[in-house]
Formats: structure tokens, sequence, C-alpha cells
């Protein structure tokens, strides 16, 4: 290989940027990063933790950016009489370990292109594109996921989205995928056959509030590590059917609200789950109103406490056998039915 070669290949290696367009309207500030001024301290320890590690990467020493080519002062908003479609850059001068909070609430963000920007070393890139509510697409075949280990709220009420391809995506080592697409509600489509979830211990709202998903499958995915399950499939309200018969549900504690609101979904076997550990079914099939029937008599509900509202406004739901249920520990049944 030639050295003119063997510089580009450095050179490429080592680019480190994102261009973006943003859509502004008329005397509106566009939020172009997010801003790390607010008050943490009613934040989760988890949440502390993250939000910290963005802000490390995420300040005037690390970006340089530039509006129409035009270099400006560091800022996380941009104030202007411009209307309409604003070209940015940012240019980083380092590697990033956290793109945590990156485009958080930057809902004027229209599209993104991702293909300069490196993440070999991003551990963390939870809240990363939190209420980006304008993006339509995203192209993220160029990151290298190989190093992280939280995704949680990635994409949340991103819901504009109406697919995503993350058939590149190397999940071997994420333990958190917590609301991951939650409030994505125009995405109709997703690809999660190439997920490794061997390590994943998070799956609360997962999908939650997926309202224009009609299909998923999740065939592929390893659970025997997740402990939660809560409000997984909440008001995904156009899911018909969903094949859970690979769930190794073991270790899982809580399955509250779990498919609440799924009111497309005409049958579902659970014939597979181990509810042994379980201690919350609490709204677990909630408005479930196209539900004819349901086998449960797989399940353990020796350690269930709460059952409040389980198969409450299950319209269509003609009988149930509840038979092998223990209620020993039951503490609140209300509305169950």
């Amino acid at each position: 290989m030639n050295n003119q070669k063997s510089n580009n290949l450095l050179n490429n290696i080592n680019i480190n940027e994102i261009n973006c367009v943003y859509n502004k309207k008329d005397k509106e500030t566009i939020y172009l990063l997010h801003d790390f001024k607010a008050d943490i301290s009613y934040y989760s320890d988890e949440l502390k933790e993250s939000y910290e590690e963005g802000k490390k990467n995420i300040n005037e020493n690390n970006i340089e950016i530039y509006i129409n080519k035009k270099k400006i002062k560091f800022n996380y908003k941009y104030e202007s009489n411009e209307i309409g479609q604003i070209k940015i850059k940012f240019k980083f001068n380092k590697l990033l370990t956290s793109t945590s909070f990156m485009f958080y609430e930057c809902s004027s963000l229209e599209s993104i292109d991702l293909s300069s920007f490196n993440t070999n070393n991003v551990t963390n890139m939870s809240d990363m594109f939190y209420k980006c509510s304008s993006l339509k697409s995203i192209d993220l075949s160029s990151f290298n996921t190989n190093n992280i280990t939280d995704m949680s709220l990635m994409f949340y009420k991103c819901s504009s989205l109406k697919s995503i391809d993350l058939s590149s995506f190397n999940t071997n080592i994420v333990t958190n995928m917590y609301r991951l697409f939650c409030g994505c509600s125009s995405l109709e489509s997703i690809d999660l056959s190439s997920f490794n979830t061997n390590n994943l211990t998070n799956m609360e709202s997962m999908f939650n509030g997926c309202s224009s998903l009609k299909s998923i499958d999740l065939s592929s995915f390893n659970t025997n590590n997740v402990t939660n399950m809560s409000l997984m499939f909440y008001e995904c309200s156009s899911l018909k059917s969903i094949d859970l018969s690979s769930f190794n549900t073991n270790n899982v504690t809580n399955m509250s609200d779990m498919f609440y609101k799924c009111s497309s979904l005409k049958s579902i076997d659970l014939s597979s789950f181990n509810t042994n550990n379980v201690i919350d079914m609490s709204l677990m099939f909630y408005e479930c109103s196209s539900l004819k029937s349901i086998d449960l008599s797989s399940f353990n509900t020796n350690n269930v406490t709460n059952m409040s509202d389980m198969f409450y406004k299950c319209s269509s739901l003609k009988s149930i056998d509840l038979s092998s249920f223990n209620t020993n520990n039951a503490t609140n049944m209300s509305d169950v039915l």
C-alpha cells in the first residue's frame, strides 16, 4: 500500500463528524445539542451517571460547530432570523466514549448523516435521540456498537420515525434497553433478528407506545437474564400477533402492563412462560379488547402479590380458566376481570 492510500485510510479511521439538517420555523430557537445545565438532583443514580458522562463529551473543548460552512461559537442552541432548512456540521476533536443525551429534545432535527461518525470507543448511547420528533429516517449502518452497554431511551419519542435498520448493530454486551423504542408511534416495522440479548436485564417499556407496529419478530431474543418486562408492549395497539415462544422468563419479577391496550391482539401463546418469580401482574392484559382466548395453565402465581386490573376490559374474552392460579400471596386483586 502506498503512503497516500495509507494516510487516507488513517484519516478515514479518525473522521469524527456529524452532518445535520434542522428545520427552523419563524422566530424559533433550534436546539443543536443537549444543554447540560439542568438540575439533575431528582435523577436516578443510573441516569445521573449517563448524564455526567454525556456532559464530559459535549462541550466547547471537544466540538466545533459549523452552520452553512461557517464556524460559530459553541452553543447548545441557535437563534437567527433564518427560516427553513439549515445545514449544521458537528466536528469532534477527539473520539467520544459517550453519546448519551447528545441530541436530547432536538425537535427541529430533520435529518442526520452519521456516516463519518466514529463510535469505536462509545460505551453509552442512552437518550441519544430522545424526543427527536421531526426525524423521519436514520442510517446507523456505519455505527460500531461493539462496546455499548446502555441503549436505554435511545429513540424515545422519535414519533416521526417510520422504519429503522439496526441489522449492523452488535448488542453482545448491552444490558439495558429500557424504553429503547418507547413512543416511536410511527414505527411500522423493525428488524431485530441480529440482536444478541444474552446480557440484557431490562426490557421495561421497550416498545411502549409503538402504536403503528403491526408485527415484530423476537424469535432470536435470549431473555435468560431479563428481570423486568413491565410495559414492554404497552399500547402497541396495531400489533395483531406476537410469538414469544422463545422467551425465557425464569428471572422476570415484573410483568405489569406488559400487553396494556394491545387492542388488536387476537391471540397470544404464553405456554413457554415461567412465572415462578413474578411478583406483579397488574394490568398485564388491560383492554386487550380483541383477545378471544388465553391459556394461562402454565402460569405459576405463587409469588404474585398484585393482580389488579389484570384482565380488565378484555371485552372479547369469553372464558378463561384460572383454576391453576394460586392467589395465597395476592394482596391486590381489584377489578382483576
